[in-house]
């Protein structure tokens, strides 16, 4: 029985989690394209964030984004219109920094405009919302800790480092058909699918080691009751 706590509370160390985000894509069908709104559903308290939003070029354009009142305290900074000639450089990135204590806000994000381009092609266009970077702060530590499934810290050296690395957390595919908005779904995400493979085989293996426990203790106790009974 021992051996079984033992390996049961390894287990529940195994699957502890960094401090972590949720975030999920809603959408608005609007008179020449989509709005595509950012929520934070889920937060264990954090203090920086890093987003980026792609999006097919081709057949989306950005005209417009607006920030929700969530993580506002972090001041957040993004890439829209940043440059000198008014054009706007895809994909669509934000940073909330603050670097002094955990937020744990929830709620609206930011919001973005996509006009569909008169020559897209008709078919399926993906949204994809990545996560770089979650950063936070415990206990008394004075540097922060990052969570480590969104990959080693991001390290600005320059424009396009900003682009790279990080997981797809949520996605819309939207579906034109003459120019305009014919429908919006939700794809299942393969990181979705790889966590619930991850987990039934931790249950599986987790039954499979309580399994034998409670063979090698049945075993001792016959091989101690049959001692007895020879004695």
């Amino acid at each position: 029985m021992m051996l079984v706590t033992a390996f049961c509370g390894s287990m529940t160390m195994a699957f502890a989690e960094q401090n972590d985000v949720k975030l999920e894509l809603e959408t608005k069908e609007t008179e020449d394209g989509v709005d595509v709104g950012v929520y934070l559903t889920e937060n264990d308290g954090l203090m920086d964030l890093y987003l980026r939003v792609e999006y097919d070029t081709e057949a989306l354009e950005l005209v417009s984004r607006s920030y929700g009142k969530a993580l506002a305290s972090l001041a957040p900074m993004d890439n829209f219109m940043a440059y000198e000639d008014g054009d706007y450089e895809p994909p669509f990135c934000v940073e909330y920094a603050d670097y002094s204590s955990n937020i744990t806000d929830t709620g609206m994000l930011f919001s973005l405009r996509f006009r569909i381009k008169e020559d897209a092609k008709n078919g399926n266009h993906s949204v994809k919302l990545i996560v770089r970077q979650v950063g936070y702060i415990t206990g008394d530590a004075s540097d922060p800790i990052y969570n480590e499934k969104y990959g080693d810290p991001l390290v600005l050296t320059d424009d396009f480092s900003f682009r790279t690395g990080g997981v797809v957390v949520a996605e819309k595919i939207i579906v034109t058909s003459g120019g305009e908005v014919d429908s919006v779904r939700t794809p299942e995400l393969a990181e979705e699918k790889g966590g619930l493979s991850e987990l039934m085989i931790g249950l599986i293996v987790g039954g499979v080691m309580i399994l034998v426990g409670a063979l090698v203790v049945a075993y001792i106790l016959y091989r101690k009751k049959n001692a007895e009974k020879n004695a």
